[in-house]
């Protein structure tokens, strides 16, 4: 913004008063006018001044605030890559690890017997061979054991691709649905649950299965499915462990109390 003086003749008026050494009435009060009007633009070029200055501090504040919320969102943003990447890291590893507990077991050959937490010792009921589907199972299981979860989850699905027949399946399916629910996947271990009742159910599994549904029911707030799955599994192997764990987690939900 130009802000123009009117110094030229206010200087005129000045000089002539000087220089001739006497002024009129006149001559003063247009000098007075002149001066006034002098002042009254300088009061209005400070606060044009005041105004430009308040609205230049407004706008480096407000940069200064997105800048700083700029900033704050890639560090998040850098932090979030950054545990991702340590996750695909360790699944990588893994990975890897089973690869070669199962390249190593291969290798030695094995016996039916399972080692892991199956703890079964039936026939090959699938084709393949006997040894390929004992090291991949050990190896999910493995994997299992060591807090593995993902490993162990993709694990026991290659090897349930892998031998569909096997009488080692049912288990598999079981430790599917354990390995989702340590992964907070609990529509998923449902759904592994329900695959074993329902195709295994005279199975071994079916009772740890039928179990791992009320549970999960209970942790997903369904308490009257929970409730039918416990009583189910109360009601049908009264004098095992599970029936045991089924009427406790019964009592939490405000199931009856048994003798």
């Amino acid at each position: 913004m130009t802000i123009r003086f009117p110094a030229g003749r206010t200087a005129v008026l000045l000089a002539a008063v000087f220089s001739t050494g006497c002024a009129t009435k006149g001559d003063l009060r247009n000098l007075q006018t002149e001066l006034r009007a002098l002042s009254a633009q300088n009061d209005s070029l400070v606060m044009e001044l005041r105004r430009q200055n308040r609205s230049t501090q407004d706008t480096i504040r407000r940069t200064s605030d997105q800048l700083f919320e700029i900033r704050g969102d890639v560090s998040s943003r850098l932090a979030g890559i950054e545990d991702a990447l340590d996750r695909l890291t360790e699944l990588v590893g893994q990975n890897q690890r089973t690869m070669a507990s199962v390249r190593d077991q291969l290798e030695a050959g094995g016996n039916r017997r399972m080692t892991g937490g199956g703890g079964f010792d039936d026939p090959m009921a699938g084709g393949g061979d006997a040894s390929d589907a004992v090291a991949l199972y050990n190896a999910a299981v493995g994997s299992y054991q060591q807090g593995q979860y993902t490993a162990a989850r993709f694990g026991f699905e290659e090897f349930i691709e892998a031998f569909p027949g096997d009488a080692l399946v049912a288990s598999a399916w079981f430790y599917v649905g354990e390995s989702l629910v340590q992964l907070e996947d609990l529509e998923g271990a449902l759904d592994a649950y329900q695959r074993v009742v329902q195709d295994w159910p005279n199975d071994d599994r079916a009772r740890d299965a039928r179990l791992g549904l009320g549970l999960t029911h209970r942790d997903l707030g369904d308490t009257t499915q929970a409730r039918i799955e416990l009583e189910r599994v109360i009601n049908t192997w009264p004098d095992t462990d599970q029936a045991a764990r089924a009427q406790e987690a019964l009592s939490g939900i405000g199931g009856l109390p048994r003798p």
